[in-house]
């Protein structure tokens, strides 16, 4: 911020008019606009006087909202605009803006806008009991509040808790008073910087460093419907493949080729499931986009036929930076088409990646990204299923900055046109967007699947996430359950860290409480670097294979991979869930439980869907765990036994058990284990029903071929189940839409025979 600057309120209103979407507004110090784009949306844009920005959004795709329909009040002193859900005012006097829910609960408090030169200010007044989630990925526990943040995305090797900023910043958050829900997104791409306030604390603010005042107010009242309203705004998750949704198993790196081809070999030896495999930059010449080591990798194209043959899938990374060498095809056309960053002066901004110097494509170029797109065909051809974007804040080596100079010129896709500071947010989400289209324009008839490290608000609708280069260390197992629950509250549903950390070493207990732990995440994927903490990218780091641990550990690991196999029919459902409603694939209590007070400090306790809730152990040597059961009754899912919830309870936990529980009253669709996704056709649906007190249970099954986009076209079937108990036996009723010819066997039943203990 300049201290020097004048600091510039809105002022007083001087002239308004309304229309059928709201108010336009003259203020002292600016123009302005409250849209009501539904019931219980409402967006605020303002900009100062003689301030030349474009009306335009990476983040949201929904533009065009029909007429919502308000009620308009002009006082003496203040305009108010209403629909059911909410209700906003502005102050004549000074342009104070109040939001306010039908309860009548002031979720912004006299939110006063101002400028200080080119860095745009909002300031609030919060309940000091409120508490916030979501905000993207921050290294901390699930309530936001306590700690200042930095909405920009940086490289942090081997972070630890409160380490601020991290890869992927989502400027939305979620808050709850008491069990009332609504949310706040800043649609800013330049830095921005929250300060929620510690809790008792009665105000906050977001301070952005260039660009409009522009933010969206969502009521709920519960979390659900805050979540579908941001990411109708934003843009829902993809249905991926279903392979996306089995076990992945990755290393920095395997290479050559008979060492990926020996792990893939482990695993079906073994008897361990697993779907994808993964290439990290040693498989490249040289480090080179778009290139194969031929010495490491002679046969890409027969190697990764191979491994399909055999059940895998095999996702490489791509990096941004383009190696500058004369005769390099990608670096020859990026240069001639001139679509890469430029310096002020018009040159190609060099930096230096893992290649050495590098040229850096304009992701915020519409003619860059359907370049990238095509060059994705050589990998595509030799049947890569998947992409994996890393580096792509973006990190550069050789800057104090470990990014790109802020004065870089990008495009903004020639509306927003400007420097870096303005377009490094999106740069990773545009460099996902163009990967993601490029895999959709290549195999159109195929979902595509896109990994990346870094990533803004919107990001979601073109890829998934992991949590960064984390660390072997009962800290970081901690670390990945709230850091994935916060980014599926901030709609990228599809996330999770490295299961076993990245640097560092793990131990056989470790490992074994991780993959537990984050087993039924929305992302499960073991990777590892060879690696010391001292030395990086030094070889030393043991492997992590889910049999390195030796022979008890290995057993275990093997079952909870093969719970995950069980519980594919639910989770893909689950998944599908996602894509329609925007609901988080792994869940806070609170989210479904928001009147329940005690739902809302579990930080290590997560839901899966609504039916299933896991309390893994997350501490070194532990062998109880204390956790809470919401409301309702639940069954313990290793001894069938049928607790009472609404308390607090302590139960013993082994090394080898994860504490986890069934709703009464779900019946969950499973599945015999299988050794990967494209043996699930071969095994019927397996309904495991759990009945509540009267001895009943229902639960939802989503089919469909798991591979093309033939499910947005009517070719899925969606089956809903009732299952009780009658006096000849099991009552079943099932009811299906779609179109969808299952190729499953006839589906089977079975009821759990509780034990109740109160």
């Amino acid at each position: 911020m300049d201290s020097h600057a004048a600091v510039l309120a809105l002022g007083a209103v001087e002239q308004f008019q309304r229309d059928a979407f709201g108010i336009t507004l003259k203020v002292e110090n600016g123009v302005g606009r409250i849209f009501v784009l539904a019931d219980g949306l409402v967006r605020v844009r303002f900009v100062r006087n003689g301030q030349a920005e474009a009306d335009f959004s990476y983040a949201v795709v929904k533009a065009d909202w029909p007429p919502a329909g308000f009620e308009f009040c002009d006082s003496d002193s203040v305009l108010r605009i209403s629909s059911p859900a909410l209700s906003v005012s502005i102050r004549k006097s000074d342009g104070a803006i109040t939001v306010r829910s039908a309860s009548g609960m002031a979720l912004l408090e006299e939110v006063h806008v101002s400028w200080n030169g080119d860095v745009v200010r909002l300031a609030w007044g919060t309940p000091g009991d409120r508490e916030v989630f979501g905000c993207g990925e921050k290294a901390g526990p699930l309530d936001r509040r306590g700690a200042p943040m930095r909405m920009w995305n940086a490289d942090r090797y081997a972070f630890s808790t409160g380490t601020d900023p991290l890869y992927h910043c989502i400027p939305f958050c979620l808050a709850l008073d008491g069990g009332e829900a609504h949310g706040l997104f800043v649609d800013n791409t330049f830095e921005q910087r929250w300060d929620l306030g510690c809790p008792g604390e009665t105000e906050a603010s977001v301070e952005c460093d260039g660009g409009a005042a522009d933010f969206y107010v969502f009521a709920g009242p519960t979390p659900a419907e805050v979540l579908s309203r941001y990411t109708e705004l934003t843009g829902r998750v993809p249905l991926p493949p279903l392979w996306v949704v089995g076990y992945q198993q990755s290393r920095y790196a395997y290479y050559p080729e008979s060492q990926l081809l020996g792990v893939a070999a482990e695993f079906r030896r073994r008897n361990i499931p697993c779907d994808v495999l993964y290439l990290d930059v040693l498989y490249m010449d040289r480090y080179k986009n778009f290139t194969w080591d031929a010495t490491r990798f002679p046969d890409p194209r027969r190697m990764i036929s191979d491994l399909k043959a055999d059940g895998f899938q095999t996702v490489v990374i791509l990096d941004p930076g383009v190696k500058v060498e004369e005769g390099y095809e990608p670096f020859e056309q990026l240069r001639a088409a001139g679509f890469y960053a430029r310096n002020p002066d018009g040159s190609p901004f060099v930096g230096k990646e893992w290649p050495g110097e590098c040229i850096f494509p304009d992701f915020t170029d519409a003619q860059c990204r359907a370049w990238w797109g095509t060059m994705c065909k050589g990998l595509t051809d030799d049947g890569v299923a998947g992409l994996w974007n890393d580096m792509n804040e973006p990190e550069v080596m050789d800057t104090d900055s470990h990014t790109m100079p802020l004065d870089v010129r990008q495009a903004g896709d020639g509306i927003v046109p400007g420097e870096h500071k303005r377009h490094h947010n999106v740069y990773g989400m545009q460099m996902g967007r163009a990967t993601y289209d490029g895999l959709r324009t290549l195999r159109p008839e195929e979902r595509a699947f896109v990994l990346a490290r870094a990533g803004f608000a919107g990001g979601q609708r073109y890829a998934a996430t992991w949590t960064g280069d984390n660390v072997s260390s009962w800290e970081h197992l901690r670390l990945g359950i709230p850091m994935t629950l916060n980014l599926g509250l901030s709609g990228q549903a599809i996330s999770g860290p490295d299961v076993g950390g990245f640097s560092s070493e793990a131990s056989a207990e470790m490992f074994g409480r991780w993959l537990q732990a984050n087993i039924l995440f929305p992302f499960c994927r073991v990777h590892s670097a060879k690696a010391d903490s001292d030395t990086p990218m030094a070889e030393g780091k043991n492997p992590q294979e889910p049999w390195t641990f030796g022979g008890d550990w290995e057993a275990t690991n093997r079952r909870y991979i093969e719970l995950r196999y069980r519980l594919l029919p639910y989770l893909y459902t689950v998944f599908e869930e996602m894509t329609r409603t925007g609901a988080p694939i792994v869940r806070p209590l609170f989210f479904e439980y928001p009147d329940d007070p005690q739902c809302r400090n579990r930080d290590y306790q997560y839901l899966v869907g609504r039916d299933i809730m896991c309390a893994p152990v997350v501490e070194d040597g532990a062998r109880t765990k204390t956790l809470y059961l919401p409301e309702g009754d639940w069954y313990d899912f290793r001894t069938n036994e049928r607790l009472k919830g609404g308390r607090e309870i302590t139960v013993e936990a082994p090394v080898e058990h994860l504490p986890m529980y069934i709703r009464a009253g779900a019946a969950l669709p499973m599945q015999a284990i299988v050794q990967h996704t494209g043996q699930c056709d071969s095994v019927p649906i397996e309904w495991v029903a759990w009945p509540d007190a009267d001895g009943c249970a229902d639960g939802v099954v989503y089919e469909d071929d798991g591979r093309s986009m033939e499910y947005a076209h009517g070719a899925f079937r969606r089956t809903s189940v009732k299952i009780r108990q009658g006096e000849d036996g099991e009552v079943i009723e099932a009811h299906s839409i779609g179109d969808y010819v299952s190729p499953r066997p006839s589906f089977v039943v079975r009821t759990v025979q509780p034990g109740l203990n109160g």
